[in-house]
């Protein structure tokens, strides 16, 4: 079945499979060239700065840390945040009296983590105990693997019996990616290698292995401000919010 080319301006390097509904980049970035990407991206200047491009910044952290302390896990959980970045969330939920643990990909962004958060960041699942956690997070962070099968059932294999898997990536069918088509700025990170809606990714994580996959209709707004926690709430309200929540289980 022919792959289909999706935007016709802007990032045009983006295919669906019809299959299955799931956007993707013809031509995934290389190693060495994502390597650079995120050694870029987590200079220390631009960690400071809060200018990474990776991380979804304190106020956000704190409102993520919020709302799975009370509305997800219980207090003495074990938690794995996976895409950890500089380990923000990680800290924050140990202070909310979870039991948490991060998996980043950056050299970089784990270095500062245990320089300056006192966390030992993981590099991937590979030295993690199969069937360990209540609870692992990928908070805008599906979108960049390149290997998302992989990923998703590496997930699935920590968590256990009853665990579940919080995610959370652009809405490929918002507002402003429906105006602006290829010219969307998550379209424009070229580490973005996966555009969602919510159909694709529910039928990717029931591929993974998950028995169930719930959405979460009213996740935390991410940004500060009266405006934009009414603009956020009623996006949600209406089925187009700029990024997607679900909870996937494994039975």
């Amino acid at each position: 079945m022919p792959l289909i080319q999706v935007f016709s301006q802007g990032e045009t390097d983006f295919r669906m499979c019809p299959a299955c509904g799931i956007v993707f980049r013809k031509e995934f970035p290389g190693p060495a060239e994502l390597e650079e990407i995120y050694r870029q991206a987590y200079s220390e200047a631009r960690i400071r700065g809060g200018e990474t491009d990776q991380e979804s910044g304190t106020f956000a952290s704190k409102a993520y840390a919020r709302y799975l302390a009370a509305r997800v896990a219980r207090r003495g959980q074990r938690v794995l945040d996976v895409g950890a970045g500089t380990g923000e969330l990680v800290a924050l939920l140990r202070r909310s009296g979870l039991d948490a643990d991060g998996v980043e990909y950056s050299r970089a962004a784990r270095d500062y983590c245990a320089q300056n958060r006192g966390i030992a960041l993981s590099e991937d699942f590979a030295r993690l105990s199969p069937g360990s956690y209540d609870l692992i997070t990928m908070i805008e962070v599906i979108e960049h693997v390149t290997d998302l099968r992989a990923t998703l059932s590496g997930a699935r294999s920590l968590l256990k019996p009853g665990g579940r898997l919080f995610v959370t990536t652009p809405n490929r069918r918002n507002i402003r990616a429906l105006i602006e088509k290829g010219h969307w700025r998550e379209a424009r990170k070229k580490f973005h290698l996966f555009l969602f809606d919510r159909a694709s990714l529910e039928r990717h994580l029931s591929l993974g292995g998950y028995a169930r996959v719930e959405n979460v209709a009213f996740a935390p707004v991410t940004k500060p401000g009266a405006m934009y926690w009414l603009a956020g709430r009623a996006m949600q309200a209406a089925s187009m919010p700029g990024s997607l929540c679900v909870i996937a289980h494994r039975d």
